[in-house]
């Protein structure tokens, strides 16, 4: 009896576990409604994966890092899109499709592009905790700015 019970919750261990291992390989997921699908090729073509708002990865796994050539959203969805991994180096707001990271330049080095450079990505709604670092430190600029212009 025991070992029914033993072979039943495998099975359904087996079955909880199989769609996110399944969402972390290439292939050709369903679109969320509301999130980012991220192609290995231009113009969202070719193998792809999809992850919904409010989903992170701070690594991407093997096969996926610096692999990525085009971003299609979905629904209210935004994407914060990360050189290194851990969400750390220079990063960039996705907030409409990208048919071509190609074309998509860093804003550090233009003479670079986003294509085959992404190593975690966070996607989202509203605003992301990145964002409001970066408007924070837009706002010290002009702060500082303001304050030297009223004393020269």
């Amino acid at each position: 009896m025991r070992w029914r019970y033993a072979l039943i919750f495998l099975v359904l261990l087996t079955l909880t576990a199989l769609p996110a291992a399944a969402q972390r390989r290439w292939g050709r997921p369903d679109r969320p409604r509301s999130g980012a699908c991220f192609y290995r090729d231009l113009a969202f073509r070719g193998d792809y994966f999809c992850l919904r708002a409010g989903e992170r990865w701070p690594s991407l796994p093997r096969g996926f890092n610096d692999r990525i050539t085009s971003i299609q959203l979905f629904g209210q969805a935004r994407v914060r899109i990360f050189n290194d991994s851990d969400f750390r180096g220079i990063s960039a707001l996705i907030d409409g499709d990208v048919p071509d990271l190609r074309s998509f330049r860093l804003r550090e080095d233009p003479h670079k592009s986003w294509n085959d450079r992404i190593s975690s990505i966070a996607v989202f709604r509203d605003r992301d905790e990145w964002d409001r670092h970066e408007r924070r430190r837009w706002d010290d600029r002009r702060d500082d700015r303001e304050h030297r212009d009223d004393q020269g």
